[in-house]
């Protein structure tokens, strides 16, 4: 008979890991799949309380459902807040719960390590420019990767988890990395009545602009990297 081998402390915590990701994965699917017509800018409105502190404690758990599934889109959460909140608050909101939405899977993905690693670039091909352009700041590597929005944020999050990106430099760098929706979207909500003033086309205007002037930087930050690593390879 063959010997059963011997399985470790670590890879039984990250069986269970595994086992308790997938089951918050099954269970968020589910719940989407049921209610996957809700999932609008009006029914978040219409099933969040009118009191300020509990629709924000209501929003606030939206964003963490968010973080881990692709169905609930995080605009409608950041327009949502510039309906119910006046702007000053809706931006506090609109950044607390990208604090929310952007931790719960870097602490899952920290917490699977390597294997999350693999499961994402098997997952995502498109994921191995992160590691390609990961050189330097992991502060400035984490924002551009956010300016961009090149990958779905909750995918961007396990892997910088899994990479061993340190939280003091991701976090920051996550909120500052979406610091324009956070504060554009929320006025796009206060004005969706009226989609031709100049209150929405402005923000929208300023959020084409960002994103633009985002993937004119990345195509120059590759470039040199590229350059760089090419030189590199060359034979002195």
């Amino acid at each position: 008979m063959r010997k059963q081998r011997n399985i470790s402390p670590d890879e039984r915590r990250i069986r269970l890991a595994k086992c308790v990701l997938g089951l918050v994965w099954l269970t968020i699917i589910a719940v989407c799949l049921l209610h996957k017509d809700e999932f609008t800018l009006e029914g978040i409105l219409n099933d969040t309380p009118r009191q300020p502190v509990l629709a924000a404690l209501v929003l606030l758990v939206l964003f963490a459902v968010k973080s881990l599934s692709i169905f609930l889109y995080s605009g409608l959460l950041y327009a949502a807040n510039g309906v119910l909140f006046p702007l000053p608050a809706a931006i506090a909101v609109s950044i607390a719960g990208t604090a929310v939405m952007v931790s719960i899977p870097y602490w899952l993905g920290k917490r699977l390590g390597s294997q999350a690693v693999q499961y994402i670039l098997n997952r995502y091909p498109k994921a191995s420019v992160l590691r390609d352009i990961r050189s330097g700041s992991d502060f400035f590597f984490v924002l551009i990767v956010r300016l961009l929005g090149i990958l779905p944020a909750d995918v961007v999050s396990a892997y910088m988890g899994a990479v061993g990106v340190k939280y003091r430099d991701y976090l920051p760098a996550c909120i500052l990395g979406f610091l324009p929706p956070c504060v554009l979207f929320p006025i796009m909500g206060m004005s969706l009545s009226d989609v031709h003033s100049p209150q929405f086309l402005i923000a929208a205007g300023i959020e084409f602009v960002a994103m633009l002037l985002s993937c004119i930087v990345f195509h120059f930050y590759r470039k040199k990297h590229c350059t760089k690593k090419q030189e590199g390879e060359q034979p002195s």
